[in-house]
């Protein structure tokens, strides 16, 4: 079997092909006052993995290669793994790989290497015409790093027409920030107009572009993979530096950074006006701290009103999501609890059920018919469906949280621990409580089903459906469902969610 060895030039030439350099005037963008100031530097320091240069290496961001690095070489139907052979701790690198199914290079000329080597279905290349586009993700959640930045969200990509030297070029900007307290978590969001937004993380498509890698595909709405969030998790210290990884791309109607301190409490700030960060340049986004007057937002702890969340260091659509340690109506975390018709705050045995008709398509919070908000009060409500598939396989999160069929209790049902640094070990337990149906009680540590808030109709030769959303869980299986709008014999459990 033939095999390459490929010399990753990442020394001075490569160096010079990730130069830092001031940003122009239109990349500073003007805020109001008690706002961030964008400035691009490359401050900062490094450690024995990634290193951001200061003195006569100012300007500059070099890569250490560590031991446990992958690239991954591309060919038109082929994304081969090359592991690091030599140089670790060192600035050049000699890569090994398999290179059988390199045969034919890309439609470009040449062959192209992406760092770090990503093995997932949705990394590779497509092609139009002559034009290759390459495949990445830029992880949702990211490794908080004293001085640095995660190196698995460091994204590079190389060109070259022979399999020999690789300059690697970044398709990332950096965001640095410098809390001036003790953090869980920094996470920002970017809005959009209507009050939504965007998708920045996630998988995203780049073109090389004669050695100017350009993103041609922003992460789209409707892969699960993609988040509205990107969180730099662990511990993070006072005082020092810590950079996030972001791509290259609008954020229409500014950004918000969010603090979450060792206490609860987020402190928010940000910027109402539109920012594009440039790929390969620093930003540096300032100090912040508690003892400061200018905080957009400063949002407490939840109240959780005498009952128990927990924290898995979840963040969805820019908020913190919480889980409850029990059902609605549970006296301890491995009782079943009430079960309920979908919108109704009686238990099993009312036959009161959601009017359609009377309200919108999420009664989350709406104390009417969401039972966790009427029973619990403080801040808890029904999650949404988004919420409940974190426990699933159809959504990043499955990369940091994992959910395990547990049967060491009376009854059975899924251990769910998180796995986010700074949150390891975070975990609750949700039952298999079964169903009532039709006033049987049947599938009690076989599976559970929990309701969500959401609902959507359909319309069909004149008349409309209604679909009550629901999660069921199982030895098996962990998915979406939905039940029709005639299916009001269901009573299913209620998991509480404060989502702050």
């Amino acid at each position: 079997m033939k095999k390459a060895l490929i010399i990753l030039a990442f020394g001075a030439f490569a160096l010079a092909c990730s130069k830092i350099e001031s940003a122009p005037a239109e990349d500073i963008v003007p805020l109001p006052d008690g706002y961030i100031t964008i400035t691009a530097t490359a401050d900062g320091s490094g450690d024995t993995k990634v290193q951001l240069t200061t003195g006569s290496a100012a300007n500059k961001m070099q890569l250490i290669w560590s031991a446990i690095d992958r690239i991954g070489v591309y060919a038109p139907d082929s994304n081969v793994p090359f592991s690091l052979s030599y140089g670790s701790l060192s600035a050049t690198g000699k890569f090994t790989g398999d290179a059988t199914d390199l045969y034919s290079p890309c439609r470009d000329g040449g062959w192209s290497a992406l760092y770090p080597y990503q093995d997932r279905i949705d990394a590779g290349i497509t092609g139009s015409g002559s034009t290759d586009y390459y495949s990445c993700t830029l992880n949702a959640y990211q490794a908080a790093t004293e001085g640095s930045f995660d190196r698995n969200c460091f994204l590079m990509l190389a060109h070259s027409a022979t399999l020999g030297d690789f300059s690697f070029k970044p398709l990332v900007a950096l965001l640095k920030v410098t809390p001036q307290f003790d953090c869980k978590q920094i996470y920002l969001t970017a809005r959009q107009p209507g009050g939504t937004y965007v998708r920045i993380s996630g998988q995203a498509g780049f073109e090389w572009n004669a050695g100017a890698p350009l993103m041609y595909a922003a992460p789209a709405y409707n892969l699960a993979s993609n988040s509205t969030s990107i969180i730099l998790t662990g511990n993070i210290k006072a005082g020092k530096d810590y950079y996030i990884c972001v791509y290259p791309m609008e954020m229409p109607e500014g950004f918000d950074l969010n603090f979450v301190a060792t206490d609860g409490k987020v402190y928010v700030r940000g910027s109402g006006n539109s920012f594009t960060p440039v790929r390969g340049k620093i930003y540096d986004m300032g100090e912040f701290s508690v003892a400061g007057t200018s905080w957009a937002e400063v949002k407490a702890a939840p109240d959780a009103n005498g009952h128990t969340y927990v924290d898995l260091g979840l963040v969805v659509d820019g908020k913190k999501l919480y889980f409850a340690d029990r059902n609605v109506g549970a006296e301890d975390v491995y009782a079943t609890g009430n079960y309920y018709y979908w919108g109704s705050t009686q238990p099993y045995p009312s036959t009161n059920h959601y009017d359609p008709y009377r309200t919108s398509v999420n009664i989350a919070g709406d104390k009417t018919y969401d039972a966790a908000a009427k029973d619990w009060g403080g801040d808890w409500r029904m999650p949404e469906q988004g919420h409940m598939s974190f426990l699933g396989y159809d959504t990043p999160s499955t990369d940091v949280v994992d959910a395990v069929w547990d049967t060491s209790h009376a009854l059975a049902g899924y251990t769910v621990t998180s796995s986010i640094p700074g949150y390891e070990g975070a975990s609750f337990f949700i039952p298999a409580a079964g169903q009532y149906y039709n006033g049987s009680l049947t599938g009690v540590g076989e599976s559970g089903m929990y309701w969500s808030s959401d609902y959507y109709y359909s319309y069909s030769f004149g008349s409309r459906t209604y679909k009550f959303q629901y999660f069921c869980i199982s030895s098996s299986e962990k998915t979406s469902k939905y039940y029709g709008q005639n299916s009001y014999n269901h009573y299913f459990s209620i998991r509480p969610v404060i989502v702050k």
